[in-house]
């Protein structure tokens, strides 16, 4: 697609999805990486038009966690400094009591998204924006399946998803491919530093990323779209069922739920019942072990240890969430 169409196309995605306008500021995700600059350039170049252009501000946060750590935030202080058009520049680093060893890179999102909330909140900012791109939404949904997350979980990453009250998440680029990006800035990026450990295949992400995505690549090199065609039509039957699901909630705390429904149906209730109450950390079998235990006709009592305390108690024909 030719860079004027490409720019064009998200520029009207922009508007229809009302990801941000003149009226936002903005904080973008930096890395030191080629889409995080790509997106920090679009941004920040001059060349959007007056009624979508935020304000716009830069966040680099430092993990220590690499060797390279202090060369790369040197590298984007530098970019920083000679990017224009930018409200506040900020450079963050992460203190680590004890260096993780484990589920290292979740952890390291965990601490990254709480230092930008921070952020954000000092600087009046209230739009983060990220440069997830439509490879990485293949790579999350796959990572997401192989987990074995939720289906509200395989629909991949939305472009727009409210954090807080007042801070929003944004993912313009989740419609372009990682190649596609090169065409968005009029100035090329030209500097850029590859995080190593990206290239390490025993992070699970990575090894989708290098070996896993391009096998299916070589069955189908349609297999990104197809992906995340599966995750849109996913996304799409839920949307239908939720009214039907959400009706099955309400039968269930008024006490009639018909729990000669099938298993899977009914586990689905279940999720959606818990997360009204908030209660999100519960493992598909023990859904399982309540449905099991509803559908028992030879008992009258029983309970399921959730989380946190918090229990599923049978008390004859109902189903009760009793808190921890």
């Amino acid at each position: 697609m030719k860079p004027k169409v490409l720019r064009a196309n998200l520029i009207r995605k922009i508007r229809e999805q009302q990801l941000f306008n003149a009226k936002d500021h903005v904080l973008v995700a930096v890395s030191g990486g080629q889409d995080s600059l790509r997106l920090l350039r679009w941004l920040t170049e001059g060349d959007l038009p007056q009624d979508i252009q935020p304000k716009v501000s830069a966040i680099y946060i430092n993990h220590q966690l690499r060797q390279d750590a202090m060369q790369e935030e040197t590298f984007v202080r530098r970019v920083l400094s000679n990017t224009p058009n930018l409200v506040v520049q900020a450079i963050e680093r992460i203190n680590w009591d004890e260096v993780p060893t484990v589920s290292v890179e979740e952890q390291a999102r965990d601490r990254r998204y709480q230092t930008m909330f921070a952020v954000a909140n000092k600087i009046n900012a209230n739009v983060i924006v990220t440069a997830h791109h439509r490879d990485d939404q293949a790579e999350t949904i796959l990572y997401k399946l192989t987990r074995g997350s939720r289906l509200d979980q395989l629909t991949g990453m939305p472009p727009k998803q409210t954090l807080t009250n007042h801070l929003q998440l944004v993912r313009p680029f989740l419609e372009l491919s990682k190649a596609e990006l090169q065409g968005l800035v009029k100035e090329p990026v030209q500097e850029w530093i590859d995080d190593y450990t990206n290239d390490d295949q025993k992070y699970a992400r990575n090894r989708l990323r290098h070996a896993i995505i391009p096998d299916l690549q070589q069955i189908n090199q349609q297999a990104i779209p197809h992906i995340i065609g599966f995750a849109e039509e996913l996304a799409a039957l839920q949307a239908l069922a939720n009214a039907q699901i959400t009706q099955y909630v309400a039968d269930l705390e008024q006490g009639h739920l018909d729990w000669e429904l099938p298993m899977p149906q009914l586990v689905l209730v279940l999720q959606k019942w818990l997360q009204k109450h908030q209660i999100l950390d519960v493992k598909n079998r023990q859904l399982e072990q309540a449905v099991q235990l509803m559908k028992n006709k030879n008992i009258a009592t029983g309970t399921v240890h959730l989380q946190g305390n918090n229990l599923l108690v049978r008390s004859r024909g109902n189903l009760q969430l009793l808190k921890g």
